[in-house]
């Protein structure tokens, strides 16, 4: 998953985070089974929580790339806040039958039973904590987002008479320096909430605007939207070799890898 390659940083800290987490979980309640006075088997809270865990984990690209498309910190807010309720609703119910059908197969392979407590009551309380688990991603996602735009610095687009982008710079901040440079320098852009990243041979910078507005500013001549969170500059394609389900994967000069859509695949044969 291409979200996941470009984001290993952030994931990486979530795995590290969540892997502790859970062995914590697991140790207290063995410990807290063995002080009731009915110990448990030591491997059982372990298969209990890195269940839980994972499939929590494998499900955190997902809710990021949710966001990109819906991005809470927008003027659209209080509609976008039921969306992700919905989609929170979504990812309880992945998130339960993961777990649960990763508990029973161990289980099996060991000749023992999983069994879940009454189902209304299940779906209840994992929800209360999986909508829990769903907002503390979204405050890490944020949170890293933010850090990145502190370390990264800002961009924002020289005001200009007109939308044509050979007439505009682009005035970049990082370290309490201020620069201009040539929109030409971005070589893709991606989504990330309710920024995008200016992707600039080393440095990045983030833009507080939708990819609608980007890609207006950007124009068409010289760059290209290729997926509804990412705009390439057209020069900057290596090669485009086919991917899953009808789409192609895009090859970057500097080694990154794109997602080119099927949406999008007429895009890229306009003239520049």
């Amino acid at each position: 998953m291409l979200t996941l390659k470009r984001h290993w940083k952030l994931f990486s800290v979530l795995f590290c985070f969540l892997t502790i987490e859970a062995s914590v979980n697991s140790t207290s309640l063995i410990m807290e089974y063995a002080n009731r006075g009915t110990p448990l088997d030591a491997w059982k809270p372990f298969v209990w929580e890195y269940s839980s865990t994972y499939v929590a984990f494998i499900l955190m690209p997902f809710i990021l790339m949710f966001d990109e498309r819906y991005p809470i910190a927008s003027k659209n807010w209080p509609k976008r806040m039921l969306i992700h309720i919905s989609l929170s609703m979504a990812y309880s119910f992945a998130h339960v039958a993961g777990m649960v059908g990763i508990r029973k197969l161990i289980f099996t392979a060991v000749d023992d039973v999983y069994s879940m407590t009454e189902l209304n009551y299940t779906i209840i309380y994992e929800y209360r904590k999986d909508v829990m688990a769903y907002v503390s991603v979204l405050i890490v996602i944020y949170a890293y987002r933010e850090i990145i735009r502190l370390r990264n610095g800002e961009a924002q687009f020289e005001a200009a008479k007109d939308d044509h982008s050979e007439d505009k710079r682009i005035l970049v901040s990082k370290a309490g320096k201020y620069n201009f440079i040539s929109p030409l320098s971005v070589e893709w852009v991606e989504a990330a909430g309710n920024y995008v990243e200016l992707h600039m041979g080393e440095n990045t910078y983030m833009l507080r605007a939708t990819m609608k507005d980007i890609e207006k500013k950007l124009g068409h001549d010289a760059f290209a939207r290729v997926h509804r969170s990412t705009i390439v500059r057209r020069d900057f394609i290596e090669s485009i070799r086919p991917a899953m389900n009808g789409d192609k994967t895009l090859y970057l000069k500097d080694g990154t890898e794109l997602r080119l859509s099927r949406r999008y695949n007429d895009n890229l044969k306009l003239a520049g």
